[in-house]
């Protein structure tokens, strides 16, 4: 797969990470007025409880077209994760996931917009740096992690053989590349060959680190 198509992907993944406005009206209607029993009620929050009468889902028609198109999972007045449906088309595209806390810790999304979560985007860090994991071949396995300073992607970490184990490094520098580090034997954690590209993106020179020391040779 070309460093190209992946930072053109990577592009998707750089909105803030927020509530949608279905989440917001969800949850207000939830912990202020409470949902409504029942089965779906065009424009409106109802709720499903379980045998101790807790609140455990909450399903929405918000575009009033009489489908679905925002459910919440719930224990309680908390929630858990929501599947949402923001084109209509009947396939969930956005899946929210919060922490015990109640606050949104990661959005699912699919780049194929097909039903298929495939990409994965959290929130930043305490230095401002956020993460991007990616299931390139859709399985749900994470195979590529992306990290991001702003809205710039800065490295990216790649499983290439599907072992659970990165086998590939990547450096960016103004949305380019700037390096690739690989381990070449796909069975150690550090590279052994390296390879560099000035700031257009054009390649540079080849090293090597037979040993792994972290003492590089740049090939002629």
């Amino acid at each position: 797969m070309s460093v190209n198509f992946v930072i053109e992907r990577a592009k998707l993944s750089r909105a803030p990470l927020q509530l949608t406005a279905g989440s917001l009206l969800l949850f207000a209607a939830c912990t202020a007025f409470g949902p409504t029993a029942g089965g779906p009620t065009a424009g409106g929050p109802t709720a499903s409880y379980d045998a101790t009468r807790r609140l455990v889902r909450i399903d929405s028609d918000l575009n009033g077209d009489g489908a679905i198109d925002h459910r919440a999972y719930m224990d309680g007045n908390k929630p858990l994760r929501a599947e949402i449906d923001q084109d209509a088309d009947a396939r969930v595209d956005r899946w929210e996931y919060f922490d015990r806390g109640a606050r949104l810790l990661l959005v699912g999304t699919s780049s194929a917009a097909d039903g298929v979560e495939d990409t994965w985007t959290g929130g930043a860090n305490a230095i401002g740096e956020r993460r991007v994991d990616l299931s390139l071949v859709r399985d749900r396995g994470i195979d590529r992690r992306e990290f991001f300073l702003d809205a710039a992607l800065i490295r990216a970490e790649v499983d290439t053989n599907a072992d659970g184990r990165i086998d590939r490094w990547e450096t960016f520098d103004a949305g380019k590349v700037a390096q690739v580090a690989l381990d070449t034997t796909l069975a150690g954690d550090r590279p052994d060959r390296r390879l560099t590209y000035d700031r257009d993106g054009r390649f540079r020179y080849i090293e090597i680190d037979p040993d792994r020391d972290g003492q590089w040779e740049q090939l002629r």
